[in-house]
């Protein structure tokens, strides 16, 4: 009976955890641009900065890791020149994108995301801030 009682909560678990996250591909509607540390992109009357690495706990590379971590980055949104906020978004280890971890910002016209952050780190050397690269991606919402 605690062996039913485990599985049905944990099946119920499992349920409701899957329902609260939306994950997000890129597509060929999409436009993705690599920004280098505290460099800008700019899309329609947006502009994206990476402005700050504020934590990288990814696994390295050639190690082997309970678990596989994340970083955290601070960007920064502009409209026109204009800042508009910043905006913390976590960029997992294992590759998944979720809209509730790399969505940084919303337009009428599309969604703005972080992902895929360079380099991934290595046990070997450490990372300057200055050498990280992210992958900003602008979706149409016209798809969403």
């Amino acid at each position: 009976m605690k062996n039913l009682m485990l599985l049905i909560l944990l099946s119920a678990t499992s349920i409701f955890t899957s329902q609260a996250q939306t994950s997000f591909a890129k597509d060929s509607l999409s436009v993705s641009s690599f920004i280098g540390f505290q460099k800008k992109v700019d899309f329609e009357n947006y502009q994206i900065e990476f402005k700050n690495v504020v934590s990288d706990s990814r696994c390295p590379k050639d190690v082997m890791c309970i678990r596989a971590g994340e970083a955290k980055v601070l960007l920064s949104i502009f409209k026109n020149g204009a800042y508009i906020e910043d905006k913390e978004i976590t960029i997992d280890a294992n590759g998944y994108v979720m809209e509730e971890n790399n969505l940084a910002f919303i337009t009428n016209d599309f969604k703005i995301f972080g992902m895929n952050l360079k380099p991934y780190p290595t046990s070997k050397a450490s990372i300057s801030e200055t050498d990280y690269e992210i992958e900003i991606v602008f979706q149409p919402t016209i798809l969403n």
